[in-house]
């Protein structure tokens, strides 16, 4: 299974350097393949960078859309379970309020 996770991560890196090169940084579009990617390390259990990558989604997606959109609220609980996952509950807590 772990291939597989491996597979997926490099498909997704794929699209969000495709996204970056036609897009540019500041498009909702690279937010969401940042949060691809994130969610492809969380699968593999590598916390620190799917926070990572879902922190650069949060940035790009605060900017775009704003703190009010569903997109932005995704990312906000993808950040809550990482720490979570990490055994950081006040972090989880605070992203999931």
């Amino acid at each position: 299974r772990k291939g597989e996770y491996d597979k997926a991560l490099e498909m997704h890196e794929r699209a969000l350097k495709i996204k970056l090169a036609t897009l540019g940084e500041q498009h909702a579009d690279t937010a969401a393949s940042y949060n691809n990617v994130g969610k492809a390390y969380f699968s593999k259990s590598e916390f620190d960078k799917a926070l990572e990558m879902y922190k650069k989604a949060l940035q790009i997606q605060l900017a775009m859309l704003g703190e009010q959109h569903a997109d932005t609220a995704t990312t906000y609980s993808n950040i809550g379970y990482a720490y979570d996952s990490k055994g950081e509950y006040n972090k989880a807590l605070e992203m999931q309020q």
